[in-house]
């Protein structure tokens, strides 16, 4: 049976639509309207909501990520900062909750402990977006066995015979990386589709794209590919510009009410 996870995709597919799943880094501008943020996100119907962890040393976080992090450390969030945001998110919505993170802040949180806690303040899954399924099965297992989605990430790159071990060790979905190098704008990798048609053959897990999604983004380049996108950068980069915390979750609503009217195009 699937999580809240799967249910909701499920759902956004039997509405004829892909899922949406926007990107916040927890803690930015600060924790209060981080909630605020996060709050709104879910108003404007996000199918699943990513709480980015904010970690000091990222290896895929592109330069708007880094620096909304940047302002999250400064303001002091921590992991277990994160996980009172999903507590105090979970109170309000039924939204399914993922945390991106590295695997340092749960390394430093405690491994065998981070699980119950997650479950406890209603996170549905977790992204380790530096630790490979196969480079430490009892991480990934922990998660699982403590009742978390483990979501794996798949580049362009990725050889088709480690992408079988990865489908056997992901829940809820895949997250697609639609090109090589950091979050932000770009170009999707020319391999994108074979890797997408690879993925489906492994796997009956919802595939995502994310990495460059945006405003300007053509969704129905991946009908028939794709179930869902995930959008970062390009949101944050837009609450970035906002002048006060109103002017911001106006503008937070308002870029997600705009990609939410693409998703019927996606889907096929």
């Amino acid at each position: 049976m699937p999580g809240r996870i799967g249910a909701a995709l499920a759902r956004a597919h039997e509405n004829g639509r892909g899922a949406l799943i926007p990107f916040l880094t927890s803690g930015f501008p600060d924790l209060t309207e981080s909630d605020r943020l996060a709050s709104a996100l879910c108003d404007e119907g996000a199918d699943v909501l990513e709480l980015g962890v904010p970690f000091s040393d990222p290896l895929a976080d592109g330069p708007v990520i880094q620096r909304t992090t940047q302002i999250a450390l400064e303001r002091g969030t921590t992991l277990a900062h994160v996980l009172g945001q999903a507590l105090r998110l979970r109170s309000r919505v039924t939204t399914p909750l993922v945390l991106m993170t590295y695997l340092n802040p749960i390394l430093r949180y405690g491994v065998a402990r981070f699980p119950e806690d997650a479950r406890d303040a209603g996170v549905d899954g977790v992204i380790l977006v530096d630790l490979p399924p196969e480079e430490d099965p009892d991480v990934w297992e922990t998660m699982r066995a403590g009742g978390l989605d483990t979501i794996a990430l798949v580049a362009p790159t990725t050889p088709e015979t480690r992408l079988n071990g990865i489908a056997a060790r992901a829940s809820g979905f895949l997250y697609i990386v639609a090109r090589l190098g950091v979050t932000g704008r770009g170009e999707g990798d020319p391999r994108l589709d074979r890797i997408l048609k690879a993925c489906r053959e492994r796997s009956p897990l919802p595939r995502c794209v994310g990495f460059g999604i945006g405003r300007g983004t053509d969704l129905a380049r991946f009908r028939g590919l794709a179930e869902g996108v995930i959008v970062g950068s390009g949101l944050l980069e837009e609450i970035l510009a906002g002048a006060d915390p109103e002017d911001r979750e106006r503008r937070a609503r308002s870029f997600l009410r705009e990609l939410r009217e693409k998703l019927p195009t996606l889907a096929g």
